[in-house]
């Protein structure tokens, strides 16, 4: 059992559950992670809870890619957070879910207060003979990876970085919903996304690669470059996104817009999930629509010349 919030299963949670995995395999254990939702911050300190990294659902997306056989999803509410450590070890970990060896990061905390930490792990498995494995601090270029320093860079619009720490783009999902049709009168139609996430990027306009969950009908044209090589299906499509408040429109009021290059159909009322590639450029403010239309096909090109330097070293 891989125990912890997973927020943004990160490169450090990739190490956690790559060794639950390995050694439930030589043990012909089942692989499973036991994690928490609400994330007990928002019981115990919704002040100061920073935004999550992911929706559950995306979190649960890569939990399954990671290989574990199960994920276990605690309610973590008021009369939850009061259990003591050897309540919740007692009870939750071993006599319902008969766990056999535990996994967590250097710094895992747990039980009324946060008052459980390694030693009273360490403590508990040597008492009633469990394998336990604490994985330590991981870094990226000397620089720890944790699911703050993610966020960090991502506020600052560091995309590119944040991948590198999470093993894969930073991605928003949610509902695309009826704009006012500025896109569509530039010639340049853009999926309006009701964002499902916490965590949103710095303002501006980025390289992205975008994901349709229940796709419409579609035809496909070959655009200005070769945007057709990337698809692989029509269901993943290069992209380019806008992260704000669009100051050529005063009033529009904060958008999260994608234009998906070379695609034409309808998205309206179909769910997204669009990959942070790149930062771009600041959000600017154009003297008129045909200014800002020569910018954002220049946007959009960039964005395409991206999504292909990064498909040929996947």
């Amino acid at each position: 059992m891989a125990l912890g919030n997973f927020d943004g299963v990160h490169q450090g949670h990739q190490t956690i559950l790559k060794n639950c995995i390995t050694t439930a395999a030589k043990k012909e254990w089942m692989a499973a992670v036991y994690t928490f939702d609400p994330h007990p911050a928002k019981i115990l300190s919704p002040k100061t809870m920073p935004p999550l990294i992911q929706t559950l659902d995306q979190k649960l997306a890569c939990l399954e890619k990671t290989g574990v056989e199960a994920v276990i999803v605690e309610k973590f509410d008021p009369a939850f957070s009061k259990l003591t450590p050897k309540q919740f070890l007692d009870e939750i970990l071993l006599r319902r879910l008969h766990t056999k060896g535990i996994w967590v990061g250097y710094d895992f905390t747990f039980g009324v207060k946060r008052s459980g930490n390694i030693e009273t792990l360490k403590t508990f498995c040597k008492k009633e003979g469990l394998h336990l494995h604490v994985t330590g601090a991981q870094f990226e270029k000397e620089t720890l990876v944790s699911s703050t320093q993610i966020r960090q860079l991502i506020g600052r619009g560091q995309v590119d970085l944040a991948a590198e720490f999470l093993g894969r783009p930073f991605t928003l999902i949610g509902e695309v919903v009826r704009g006012e049709g500025i896109g569509g009168e530039m010639g340049i139609h853009t999926a309006n996304l009701k964002v499902e996430n916490e965590l949103l990027p710095r303002i501006g306009i980025y390289a992205t690669r975008s994901t349709i969950h229940a796709c419409p009908p579609v035809v496909w044209r070959a655009p200005r470059l070769s945007a057709g090589s990337l698809a692989g299906s029509t269901k993943e499509w290069p992209s380019a996104t806008s992260v704000g408040f669009n100051p050529t429109f005063p009033g529009k009021g904060f958008s999260v817009e994608t234009h998906l290059i070379g695609f034409e159909g309808n998205l309206v009322g179909q769910r997204i999930e669009v990959a942070f590639l790149k930062w771009l450029r600041n959000e600017l403010t154009f003297p008129n629509a045909e200014t800002l239309a020569v910018q954002i096909q220049k946007d959009i090109s960039e964005a395409l010349k991206i999504n292909e330097t990064l498909r040929h070293h996947r």
